[in-house]
């Protein structure tokens, strides 16, 4: 029933306009002067509030335009700037993962090993397990033991294999266990994964002290992993004269928080555990 009412408005509305336009054309004929010429200045008040009106209507019909323009550019420009967003963070990843095969560059030209790089797409949910899941398996030759390194260090051991994917158990798990000794004092001992900072157990020698600074590499001992790669660095050491271990505490060579990229020593062979 509106819908009736307001279309029989609308017909009404310009219907009075038309009218209007024809009396005013009507006007200009000659003989204006004839009851014609009256009627015209009868109308002419009607002429001038019906162009106001058609103004009327043509601004709003040009502000609605403007309006719906605003809202596509501002759709645009939304969707350009979320756009330019993404394409940071991408570079950003770009520039992190560069990173990392530089160090792996690096990495095989200081230790000659052949190496396969996998990017890290999963972490242990827990905090009990310290592993992570890489994007490398089976189909690109992965076993189980093989060793697995970073940019700057030792990240661990292939402990599952899939076909497309792998698990790697970091040396900060709880259960890793790594022989290693330190760069200057050559202290022999073994790495412990603690979750988070390292623990060495070391062989104490009379008069040998070890410093902080110091540096602890693998050293090949057991045949699980190739010698010298790089464990961890010393941050404490406890001296215990009549203790059978000393102990040092040690920060990761890898940033186990922050690594995206790994790579996988394809060309050593682990002994048996």
């Amino acid at each position: 029933m509106n819908r009736r009412a307001q279309s029989r408005s609308s017909g009404l509305f310009f219907g009075s306009v038309a009218a209007m336009v024809a009396l005013v054309l009507l006007t200009q004929l000659p003989g204006a002067s004839t009851p014609r010429g009256y009627l015209k200045g009868a109308v002419a008040p009607l002429a001038v509030v019906s162009s106001g009106v058609l103004d009327w209507a043509g601004g709003g019909v040009a502000v609605l335009r403007d309006a719906g323009r605003l809202r596509a550019d501002d759709r645009r420009l939304s969707a350009e700037n979320a756009a330019l967003r993404r394409q940071v963070a991408e570079l950003q990843a770009q520039g992190a993962e560069n990173s990392e095969l530089r160090k792996a560059l690096e990495f095989q030209k200081t230790y000659g090993h052949r190496l396969l790089a996998a990017q890290v797409i999963g972490r242990a949910p827990d905090g009990l397990t310290r592993s992570l899941t890489i994007a490398r398996g089976r189909a690109d030759g992965l076993q189980v033991g093989m060793v697995v390194v970073g940019g700057a260090g030792l990240v661990g051991r292939v402990s599952e294999v899939g076909e497309r994917s792998a698990t790697v158990k970091t040396l900060v798990d709880a259960e890793s266990r790594v022989n290693a000794y330190t760069s200057k004092s050559g202290l022999e001992g073994t790495v412990i994964g603690e979750g988070g900072p390292l623990g060495m157990e070391v062989l104490p020698k009379p008069g040998v002290v070890v410093a902080p600074g110091e540096w602890a590499l693998t050293s090949g001992i057991g045949g699980l992993f190739p010698r010298g790669i790089l464990v961890g660095q010393v941050a404490q050491f406890h001296r215990r004269d009549s203790a059978t271990l000393e102990q040092a505490d040690l920060a990761p060579a890898v940033d186990f928080s922050a690594i995206s990229m790994v790579m996988v020593l394809t060309d050593f062979r682990p002994a048996a555990p």
